[in-house]
């Protein structure tokens, strides 16, 4: 009997995380739209007739926010949720979206399918590498394309008293990582030169920190890239207790 029930439960989690061939043909319809990148738009998109999609959900998706990145690089975050039939029932499907624009010229997005944790990114490529050349010599770093797409799909939440029962700390702390200890600078100046605006925040704030607080030297390259983060302030995804909002760290 604990063979057969182990066996059905084996069996359902297979068919609940197996994609059928509703799905497939759903998500090719859509990735052949995202191909197209530099056609994006969501009004058009939410209007547009598919075989395989029925529906693009707007009450359950949609634009979530925007934001300036380096090197006059605009980023546009939406949610997508489509809707398509299997048999007599309806399912769905959701994409986070990030379509990046320069000169009001989109650039290429790259969207993330989170429950089948499957990438997919489109660019044009030669626009792309120039744009990571500018972060790899501005930041001294030698990150890759793929350096790039892991950490723009990090999903970070900046804040400090997240959660429905926040714990106040008196020292501030990231990742178990507490802002008052000199060995995790070298953690910190790491953050600063991320993809991720949220992490480079974190990073700004453990810096000053500690040039405040335990009266640490930052470098001039440090002080240079925490001007740099500031004067730019991207609107972050923050939080404050149990509610996210998307705000600038800095106010408008």
């Amino acid at each position: 009997m604990r063979i057969l029930i182990i066996c059905l439960y084996l069996l359902i989690s297979f068919n609940s995380f197996s994609q059928n061939r509703e799905e497939i043909q759903a998500d090719f319809e859509m990735q052949g739209y995202f191909k197209d990148y530099w056609k994006f738009d969501l009004d058009s998109l939410e209007k547009r007739e598919f075989k395989y999609v029925r529906d693009i959900n707007s009450i359950f998706g949609g634009f979530r926010f925007e934001r300036d990145r380096d090197n006059g690089i605009t980023e546009l975050i939406y949610s997508i949720q489509i809707d398509y039939p299997v048999g007599k029932w309806m399912e769905y499907k959701e994409y986070q979206v990030h379509v990046f624009s320069k000169n009001d010229t989109i650039i290429g997005l790259i969207n993330y399918d989170p429950f089948r944790e499957k990438t997919n990114f489109y660019f044009d490529f030669e626009v792309l590498k120039k744009q990571i050349d500018f972060h790899n010599t501005y930041y001294k770093t030698n990150f890759t394309i793929s350096d790039f797409v892991d950490q723009i799909l990090d999903d970070r939440i900046y804040g400090y008293v997240c959660g429905y029962a926040p714990v106040v700390y008196d020292v501030p702390r990231y990742n178990e990582l507490l802002f008052d200890d000199k060995k995790n600078i070298s953690e910190f100046r790491h953050w600063i030169k991320s993809f991720n605006p949220e992490l480079q925040t974190y990073g700004v704030d453990a810096l000053e920190y500690l040039e405040k607080n335990k009266k640490v030297k930052l470098t001039e390259s440090d002080k240079k890239i925490i001007r740099t983060i500031k004067k730019r302030n991207s609107t972050l995804n923050t939080c404050s207790g149990c509610l996210g909002v998307f705000e600038k760290a800095n106010g408008e």
